[in-house]
């Protein structure tokens, strides 16, 4: 009877499959994916259903044997057309092997079975019908897990294995000479108990080495998500078991498929939460969006063509010399009336920084504007560096991620200039916005609130722009001290004053929120 054979094959299968699918060179991983108890027990519960199913499709081989009655002498047997009836698994589990594997067992298991028999003796035939019960099947096998340095896929060896039935029952009808039968049932059930112990291991060892093992190096380890760039999610070191819960550890890497070359940068060690009450932990390191922003940005992937049809028309923001021509008088001048274009491209890869408070973006921006000449060819304007970061507190919310964007720092730099040096007058103002928690603290337009405007006027005559005053009883005193850098380049002042030129509240009550505190230089 091959029945307990083929249930110890296709439930390691499963097991297996089970933890490998929670998840997917270097020392620390980019992702980690964590299965705990609760996740494997969760597993075996819903793979039962479907492994009962399959067990019930198995074919079952043919049985025979020679046995002797005593003056009757010797004769065959054979059982044959089994079918299988029902087939019950009530206590099965999946434990984390701590720095093994994983622990499969079975306990309790039993199947019945439906057949033919016949025997025979010299001219004496014999035939009938059968049923077979096989009562108390337990299985508990270790399953060592590791990884090919070489190509990053797991491997996977049964490490030790045991088994054992309690009892084989068969009862024969069908024939009025079946208590022929019957003087050897006891023999028959005990050769089956027999043979089905021994054959379970065997077949349990044999499937892992020779399906298993196999299998997995079929799995890839990585994946194409464009032209530009894949992804590598091979195994870094084998899988890390513990009383608790297994870890799959994953290079998580951005690659490029033009030329494929190693990050300037490591990965950092990545922690877990001690509790173990969700069934699977995810964690993904910076390492993994910073090799995103490094490949595309070497390929020359992050880059955007601006022009002015591509701005909302309800926007005061207009991509036309007329508009620029307030903040650079030349612009106008030079190419009146005349549509403009904006090449903008990422100059250094973009670094992202996880921190518990949140997330911390730096990138380093180019833009090249351009003046669409008539003839629809382009005429350089001038050439800007942005460097800008930008810091993201996440959070949750009943069954939402929620998040907050803010702007801690905007460096503006002119690179280059192709319609000469930008004037500007000698004082100008710089915005800001504070927090301030008097409530009777003022803003320049008379309003009031937690999170307000302040506006500070500024003497750019010297070395440095330094503050004259401020805005507010409630604001800090900044009279004489340093204002921020960029304030005394052209561009930065042209900047400053045609926002509280052109838009005054509009543009605090849209943009507002993304201008930074003054306190963050």
């Amino acid at each position: 009877m091959a029945r307990g054979p083929d249930t110890a094959r296709r439930w390691a299968t499963l097991v297996v499959l089970a933890a490998l699918s929670t998840a997917v060179t270097t020392t620390n991983p980019g992702i980690v994916a964590r299965i705990t108890q609760k996740g494997l027990d969760y597993a075996c519960q819903q793979g039962v259903l479907t492994l009962q199913k399959e067990l019930e499709k198995i074919t079952i081989p043919n049985f025979s044997g020679n046995f002797k009655i005593k003056y009757l002498g010797k004769g065959q047997y054979s059982f044959f057309s089994m079918v299988i009836q029902g087939f019950n698994l009530p206590n099965s589990q999946i434990r984390p092997l701590p720095d093994k594997g994983l622990d499969l067992s079975i306990r309790d298991a039993s199947i019945k079975i439906r057949g033919k028999w016949k025997a025979r003796k010299n001219f004496i035939k014999l035939g009938g019908n059968f049923d077979l019960s096989v009562e108390g099947i337990s299985i508990l096998a270790g399953l060592n897990l590791g990884y090919d340095p070489a190509s990053g896929h797991s491997t996977v060896t049964c490490s030790s294995c045991s088994s054992g039935i309690n009892t084989v029952r068969i009862h024969i009808s069908g024939s009025s000479l079946g208590w022929l039968i019957q003087l050897f049932r006891k023999r028959i059930e005990s050769l089956l108990q027999k043979s089905m112990t021994r054959k379970i291991c065997e077949v349990v060892t044999s499937t892992v080495s020779s399906k298993l093992q196999p299998y997995f190096q079929t799995l890839p380890v990585t994946t194409k998500l464009d032209k530009v760039a894949g992804v590598d999610y091979s195994l870094v070191a084998p899988p890390r078991a513990t009383a608790n819960n297994l870890d799959w550890l994953l290079k998580g890497e951005f690659f490029s498929l033009a030329h494929r070359s190693p990050p300037p940068f490591a990965p950092p060690a990545l922690a877990f939460p001690s509790d173990h009450d969700r069934m699977v932990y995810l964690g993904i390191s910076e390492y993994f969006f910073n090799t995103a922003g490094f490949v595309y940005q070497k390929a020359g992937a992050l880059n955007l063509t601006l022009r002015d049809d591509m701005i909302p028309k309800e926007s005061k923001f207009r991509l036309t010399t007329k508009f620029f021509g307030i903040l650079i008088p030349q612009v106008a001048k030079m190419f009146p009336d005349m549509q403009m274009q904006l090449f903008i491209w990422a100059s250094l890869p973009p670094k992202l920084t996880m921190k518990p408070s949140g997330l911390d973006l730096i990138f380093v921006l180019d833009t090249q504007a351009f003046a669409i000449l008539p003839n629809s060819s382009l005429d350089p304007l001038f050439l800007l560096e942005m460097n800008l970061n930008l810091s993201v507190v996440v959070g949750a919310k009943s069954d939402r991620l929620i998040g907050e964007l803010r702007l801690d720092k905007l460096l503006l730099e002119l690179k280059h200039s192709d319609i000469g040096p930008f004037s500007w007058p000698k004082r100008s103002c710089w915005l800001c916005r504070v927090s301030c928690t008097k409530s009777h603290c003022p803003t320049s337009t008379g309003t009031s609130g937690s999170n307000i405007l302040a506006v500070w006027t500024i003497d750019s005559t010297g070395e440095a722009p330094r503050w004259l005053s401020r805005a507010c009883g409630w604001c800090p005193d900044r009279k004489g001290e340093r204002a921020p850098g960029w304030l005394k380049t052209s561009l930065g002042q042209a900047v400053v004053g045609w926002l509280l030129k052109e838009f005054r509240g509009k543009f605090w009550k849209e943009l507002g929120p993304f201008i930074c505190s003054y306190n963050k230089y």
